[in-house]
């Protein structure tokens, strides 16, 4: 049998729950005739993330995208930074590396019109574009059964596999030490090892003479994060898409600035054989 990604799964799950305006819902997605995309708040986007999405946080979200049918919100799309200092200037080169964002989050609820993500993307892209930002990069994750087919669909261009030494951690469900520092942490939700970079900036810990504040190195903050109880993971390379929008100059330009290799799509059963 297929695997089916986790976002499949959860759509299936939440369709089994009681909804009074489902039927006026489906209606209006029954079509686009009814659908609109635009810019919403990060707050709205956690709501359809956190239910939908892989990893259940909002990871380096700066700006996020919702797809409407009519009144109702069927889906986002979250824009953040990509990791590190000289990450964003691999993609195309430093004199580009303004332009780079990360397509880090999306999903759609299960009573979206099935195409929804392909109507979706590309205008969420577009309404980026007009920020000044025309290069983007997403991920797939072998872990959650994905192999970016709506990447695929909507002619994104598959660049190989990003670096096999990421990680991610978790807050064990178990007592750990200093259960008041680590706040939002404590949900027992599997995160990339990314979301330390915000932690690294100065912060309020709790100790035995009270709290008190210190400025962390990412890598100390990681020791630390260890000793008290975090798990780390070594994370499996996710499969990397890039595409870009703007007028067909630019797009013409930023495509022949393509660091990264451009190779043919990979297929469901190669996510299957990794996993």
């Amino acid at each position: 049998m297929p695997m089916k990604c986790h976002q499949r799964i959860v759509r299936e799950q939440h369709a089994q729950e009681p909804d009074p305006l489902l039927e006026e819902k489906m209606a209006f997605a029954q079509s686009f005739d009814s659908a609109s995309v635009r810019e919403i708040t990060n707050a709205e986007a956690k709501t359809v993330i956190k239910k939908y999405e892989w990893l259940g946080n909002m990871g380096t979200t700066d700006y996020s995208f919702g797809l409407f049918f009519g009144p109702h919100l069927a889906g986002v799309e979250c824009f953040g930074r990509r990791a590190g200092t000289k990450s964003a200037a691999s993609v195309c080169g430093e004199k580009y590396a303004h332009m780079v964002k990360t397509l880090c989050r999306g999903a759609c609820v299960h009573w979206a019109h099935p195409h929804s993500a392909s109507f979706f993307i590309p205008r969420a892209c577009r309404l980026m574009a007009e920020k000044g930002f025309h290069i983007f990069a997403a991920y797939s994750d072998v872990e959650a059964g994905e192999i970016g087919t709506v990447y695929q669909a909507t002619n994104w261009l598959y660049c190989g596999t990003n670096n096999s030494a990421a990680s991610s951690f978790i807050w064990p469900k178990k007592p750990v030490a200093n259960d008041a520092t680590w706040g939002r942490f404590k949900d027992g939700a599997l995160r990339d090892e990314r979301n330390i970079h915000g932690l690294t900036r100065i912060r309020k810990f709790a100790g035995d003479n009270g709290a008190y504040r210190v400025k962390f190195s990412r890598r100390d903050l990681r020791e630390r994060m260890v000793r008290e109880g975090f798990l780390f993971f070594k994370s499996p390379p996710k499969r990397r898409y890039v595409t870009f929008a703007g007028d067909k100059k630019l797009v013409k330009e930023l495509r022949a600035a393509l660091n990264w290799d451009v190779l043919p799509y990979p297929r469901r059963e190669d996510a299957e054989i990794a996993a």
